[in-house]
């Protein structure tokens, strides 16, 4: 990977990280509610969600790889077709409105941030449409590549939601809750998703 692929997957994670969903929006409730360091404990549940779903990635991948001469193929209009859909989708609820309402809960934060981000199917989908398309599958070490983009995105989790915690922590939830974020931020995920998208058909990540 160049250096401009590394930093065009950071920019695109931070965006999406940012974009309004049930992960970060239970970050700013845990931290409103029960404040930074019960949300980080939440936060860092999330991350090592984030390994579970790169290692099946990887060995998911691989066996694709090995097993099928059209599986790059395959692999690349799946995750056309599916950041298509999540551009559409996005854009269907750009003006909708962050909702925050308490959900305290006895679990174990950290454990209740893993179970969410391991049980969520729509992580997986999401990585393997993402991940391939600047890991070059079609050169060797592709496997490496990949976890190397899983540790990236752990890195962007958890600044981001830290972030995100800590602003809501300290009263700013204003600044999340205003209308005019959702859509900005809902617009840059939308320009990422079709970017990408636009990237797979010309071959960018083989």
């Amino acid at each position: 990977m160049s250096l401009t692929e590394i930093l065009s997957f950071i920019l695109a994670s931070t965006i999406l990280a940012f974009t309004p969903g049930p992960d970060n929006i239970f970050v700013i409730v845990t931290s409103l509610g029960n404040g930074f360091k019960t949300a980080f404990k939440f936060i860092l549940g999330l991350a090592t969600g984030i390994v579970f779903h790169t290692l099946l990635i990887v060995i998911g991948i691989s066996t694709i790889v090995s097993q099928s001469q059209y599986g790059l193929h395959i692999l690349k209009y799946f995750a056309i077709a599916y950041l298509l859909w999540l551009a559409y989708k996005t854009y269907i609820h750009r003006k909708e409105h962050i909702q925050l309402s308490n959900n305290k809960t006895s679990h174990n934060y950290y454990r209740r941030g893993l179970i969410m981000n391991i049980s969520n199917p729509k992580v997986l989908l999401f990585f393997l449409a993402l991940f391939p398309q600047f890991a070059h599958l079609d050169q060797p070490g592709y496997q490496l590549r990949l976890i190397i983009l899983g540790l990236l995105f752990i890195m962007v989790t958890l600044l981001v939601f830290s972030l995100i915690a800590y602003l809501s922590a300290k009263g700013s939830e204003k600044i999340i809750k205003n209308p005019k974020y959702s859509l900005i931020i809902n617009w840059l995920a939308i320009f990422v998703f079709v970017a990408v998208s636009i990237l797979l058909l010309s071959g960018f990540g083989g």
